[in-house]
C-alpha cells in the first residue's frame, strides 16, 4: 500500500503541476465560493484551514471571508514530530516559515478551543471521503481529535478518483468540494 500511495502522490503533485495559471485561477475562484457556502450552510464560528503553499489550492480568499464576517481562523503550526499545533491567525498578524515551507503566525498562543469545520489539504480524495495526504499523518492525528468538527477538502476535478489506499489511521472527510460549476460531493 505505500509504493502505491507513492506512485499516486507523485501522480497527483505532477499534474498539479500541469494546470496553466489561468485554470487554476478558475478552480480556485469556484472552491472558495463553494467553501464560503459551507461556512454559511454550517453557521461556523471558528474555522481551521491551512495557509496554502505555492501549488496547493489557494486558500486566502476563505481567510479574507471568515475575517471580513467575524469568523475565528485557525491555521497549522507544522512540527517535526508529525503532529500540528493550532494558532489562531487574525489579519495584522505577521506569518513565519517553519518545516515544509509551512507558515503560520508567530505570536500566538497555542489555540485550544472547539472547531466548527476543518478545510484540509490534500492530493487525492474519493468518492466515499478517503483522503489522500503528503504522507506524515498530520492531519490524520489531528482530526481523529475533533469527532465532532466538519471536516471537509478542497479538489481540482483530477483529484477526486475512485479509490485511495486506506488503513485504520486514515480519517475520511464529510464533504469533499470539487472545483467545478456547482459541484459539491457530499459523503
Amino acid at each position: 500500500m505505500k509504493k502505491e500511495k507513492k506512485i499516486l502522490r507523485l501522480k497527483m503533485l505532477q499534474a498539479r503541476l500541469e494546470l496553466s495559471q489561468a485554470q487554476k485561477n478558475s478552480f480556485y475562484k469556484n472552491l472558495e465560493e463553494q467553501s464560503i457556502a459551507l461556512i454559511q450552510r454550517l453557521s461556523a464560528r471558528s474555522v481551521h484551514i491551512y495557509i496554502s503553499l505555492k501549488d496547493e489550492v489557494n486558500t486566502q480568499g476563505i481567510i479574507e471571508y471568515c475575517w471580513e464576517n467575524n469568523i475565528k481562523v485557525i491555521v497549522p503550526e507544522t512540527l517535526r514530530a508529525g503532529l500540528l499545533k493550532h494558532r489562531e491567525y487574525r489579519q495584522q498578524d505577521k506569518l513565519t516559515t517553519g518545516p515544509f515551507q509551512c507558515k503560520w503566525p508567530e505570536n500566538r498562543p497555542e489555540y485550544k478551543g472547539s472547531l466548527d469545520l476543518i478545510i484540509c489539504p490534500g492530493l487525492a480524495f474519493s468518492k466515499n471521503g478517503a483522503r489522500l495526504g503528503y504522507g506524515g499523518g498530520y492531519y490524520d492525528r489531528f482530526l481523529i481529535k475533533h469527532p465532532n468538527a466538519w471536516k471537509a477538502a478542497l479538489a481540482l476535478p483530477f483529484q477526486l478518483i475512485e479509490h485511495i489506499p486506506t488503513n485504520e489511521q486514515d480519517c475520511k472527510m464529510d464533504q469533499i468540494l470539487v472545483a467545478k460549476a456547482g459541484f459539491a460531493t457530499k459523503v
